[in-house]
């Protein structure tokens, strides 16, 4: 019977360590499952931010894209005309009337000197004697 005691007892000690596993058991799964749903419930979170985010910069970026791609096309179109315009040509060309321009100019200037102004007002002077006359007579001059 002793043995029989023995072994209740083993069995009841057995029986309340079990309990006290169980329990301990029991008290991680509870932790692991708030831990597991306060995960899920951060990951929505962050789900919801980055969806939010990207709402919010996928736009502006699409705008910035289409931005710059007009500005690239509008300097495309910009450098086409520019080879297309042959400056070097067309600054020779304006260098050329600049120095016809200049050539003739001097030409005129050379004239305009060579007039004598002394000359032409005596002229004026004289014509100016030969009419005043005339138009007494016809008493156009009051």
């Amino acid at each position: 019977m002793k043995d029989e005691a023995q072994h209740m007892i083993n069995q009841e000690e057995h029986n309340k360590e079990m309990a006290l596993t169980e329990k301990a058991q029991l008290k991680y799964q509870k932790l692991s499952f708030v831990m597991s749903a306060l995960s899920a419930v951060i990951m929505a979170v962050i789900l919801i931010i980055v969806i939010g985010l990207a709402s919010y910069i996928v736009p502006k970026v699409d705008t910035i894209y289409n931005s710059t791609m007009k500005s690239l096309n509008n300097l495309e179109a910009l450098t086409t005309e520019l080879n297309e315009a042959h400056l070097s040509e067309t600054i020779n060309n304006i260098n050329n009337l600049t120095l016809n321009a200049t050539g003739d100019l001097s030409k005129a200037m050379s004239k305009l000197n060579s007039i004598d102004l002394e000359t032409l007002n005596q002229s004026i002077q004289d014509l100016h004697d030969i009419i005043e006359p005339m138009a007494k007579l016809f008493k156009v001059v009051r």
